[in-house]
């Protein structure tokens, strides 16, 4: 059993503790935030500890990271972190859950989880670092990069390729050999049938591009 440091303590951190929960696999030993998040959060029972001191309390040898951090700022802030703790020593985990459907021969990128009904065809890259949530499908010969983040429902059509630090919101499809640039920001239900440029932002149904960049989006609006 794989004693396991979850990276976050709000949200994600909880919903991936009821699933490790019940992962006989894994043993949660507690959380691991920047310095200035642990008095806020948490998770009952799990203690948060700074990032600055984590290796004073839990050796790098003796314990493993699971990414468990929400999507803020394009998924910057998971990003730093991942490479904070691998800095550190740390190895990330890529945790499946067990009711998830991994078919691809590609090993999957360091860091990644990938939660219940997930469908991973053959041939697909998964890059590190990515979230792929509840009962997406990516499709053959699909491609996502790293830091990026496929809510519930989503579908990843056959070649279609996301960009890095991407966010694809619940229930969206892109068509088979579209190619969504990094740092898109891609909105729930929204069906994209033409490529993206980067840093762009398409909601609803239509896919219509707004005139935010994904960046000014994420600071008028707080994805």
């Amino acid at each position: 059993m794989k004693k396991i440091i979850l990276a976050g303590n709000a949200i994600t951190a909880d919903i991936l503790t009821c699933y490790l929960a019940q992962d006989d696999r894994y043993q949660i030993i507690g959380l691991t935030v920047d310095d200035e998040f642990v008095s806020q959060g948490g998770i009952q029972g799990l203690d948060s500890i700074a990032l600055s001191q984590l290796k004073n309390t839990y050796s790098s040898q003796e314990y493993t990271i699971i990414m468990a951090m929400g999507y803020h700022d394009i998924n910057r802030s998971r990003e730093s972190m991942f490479h904070r703790l691998k800095e550190m020593g740390y190895h990330i985990e890529s945790y499946v859950h067990p009711d998830a459907k991994v078919y691809t021969q590609h090993p999957l990128g360091e860091g990644c989880v990938i939660l219940p009904s997930a469908v991973i065809e053959p041939h697909v890259y998964l890059g590190a670092n990515s979230m792929v949530w509840a009962n997406t499908t990516l499709a053959h010969h699909s491609r996502v990069g790293e830091n990026c983040w496929i809510a519930s429902g989503a579908v990843i059509s056959g070649q279609a390729e996301i960009g890095r630090n991407s966010f694809i919101g619940v229930n969206a499809t892109i068509v088979n050999k579209i190619v969504v640039a990094e740092y898109s920001i891609i909105g729930a239900g929204a069906l994209i049938t033409k490529n993206t440029k980067a840093s762009s932002v398409h909601l609803a149904r239509s896919g219509e591009e707004l005139r935010y960049s994904s960046q000014d989006y994420v600071k008028f609006f707080g994805v």
